[in-house]
């Protein structure tokens, strides 16, 4: 079981996403991942900042936009809690936040957060 993870650089970060396509509802939500107060977000919030009514269908994109951008740079995705034997593709995006009470929070990895920054994402 894979529970940990080298995280790329900023510039990995940066170079991925322009070359990964994103479509409206995954800036949508990596707009408000990184606008999150200390970049920590629920699937539901994800979901309202896509326009969606459920948190499972903003999982689907967050995750499909996950494992996009963290094919690109070779992320070792972690496994998947929830899911055995399957992989968390939002892990390339973000960690759980241990901290949080609750619904899950995804914390945005910092050198993500300094890409979009770079790139003017946000």
């Amino acid at each position: 079981m894979i529970t940990t993870t080298t995280v790329p650089s900023a510039t990995e970060y940066a170079d991925a996403l322009q070359r990964v396509p994103l479509n409206d509802t995954q800036k949508a939500m990596l707009r408000a991942h990184y606008q999150s107060h200390n970049r920590s977000i629920t699937y539901t919030e994800l979901a309202k900042a896509a326009g969606f009514g459920s948190h499972s269908v903003a999982n689907l994109h967050y995750g499909q936009l996950g494992r996009d951008l963290g094919e690109a740079v070779g992320f070792g995705f972690i496994d998947s809690e929830e899911r055995p034997g399957e992989k968390f593709y939002s892990s390339s995006l973000g960690m759980k936040n241990l901290y949080a009470e609750g619904d899950f929070q995804l914390v945005m990895h910092h050198e993500l957060a300094r890409a979009i920054e770079k790139l003017g994402l946000a």
